[in-house]
């Protein structure tokens, strides 16, 4: 049976962790969901 080294997962190139960079893009998305939400109300 031979054994495979899974090789440590690398961090992300910003935010220091991979759960900070999710969080960034919800918010994100979220953020730009209300945004074209705004904007549609002011324009229609």
């Amino acid at each position: 049976m031979s054994h495979k080294l899974i090789p440590p997962d690398e961090p992300p190139p910003f935010l220091g962790t991979w759960v900070r960079v999710y969080q960034a893009i919800v918010v994100y998305l979220v953020l730009l969901i209300l945004a074209f939400y705004v904007f549609t109300r002011i324009y229609q």
